[in-house]
């Protein structure tokens, strides 16, 4: 029974976010989907590419209220060493807002924990790439970065991800 807690525990999570959502009448959209004339999220039909230009962040107090759910639970279950169930959170909050650089760079943190260097670096560029203003979030993704090339062994490149994290912050 143990072999399947970790499964147990995933489903009934999945579940429970799904009959809590069932209850709301809010719908969670896409950061690029947000404020496109050409989307009705009331309807259950796919709707057209949004117009990127004018898909701008807005202030939805519940898609946010979820997403910080989803790092809290990530947080407890990193903390427990439940580094895949984290990542599975930190996922499924990506699915929710994609261009989040703040998740990125906690599913680095994750794939740290879990040694997949590759992955590290990956993540942590993606984040950097969304976090345009944000230098205290690109420094600490350059720290992720250093760090995971020094795991690899390929040192000149931790070297120039560290030069790159004190430029930054």
């Amino acid at each position: 029974m143990n072999n399947y807690s970790p499964i147990l525990l995933l489903i009934v999570l999945g579940l429970t976010a799904c009959a809590e959502q069932a209850t709301k009448s809010v719908v969670l959209v896409p950061v690029e989907e947000r404020n496109s004339p050409n989307i009705d999220h009331r309807s259950a039909t796919t709707p057209e590419p949004p117009d990127t230009a004018k898909s701008k962040h807005t202030n939805n107090k519940p898609q946010e209220s979820v997403i910080v759910a989803l790092l809290d639970d990530a947080d407890n279950l990193a903390n427990a060493g439940k580094s895949e169930q984290a990542a599975a959170m930190i996922e499924r909050a990506l699915r929710i807002e994609p261009r989040n650089a703040l998740l990125w760079h906690r599913l680095a943190l994750i794939r740290i924990q879990q040694q997949q260097w590759q992955q590290a670096i990956t993540m942590a560029r993606k984040s950097n790439a969304l976090a345009t203003n944000n230098d205290k979030l690109k420094s600490e993704n350059w720290g992720v970065i250093a760090l995971a090339y020094d795991k690899l062994g390929i040192k000149q490149k931790a070297n120039e991800a560290r030069m790159k994290q004190k430029t930054q912050g």
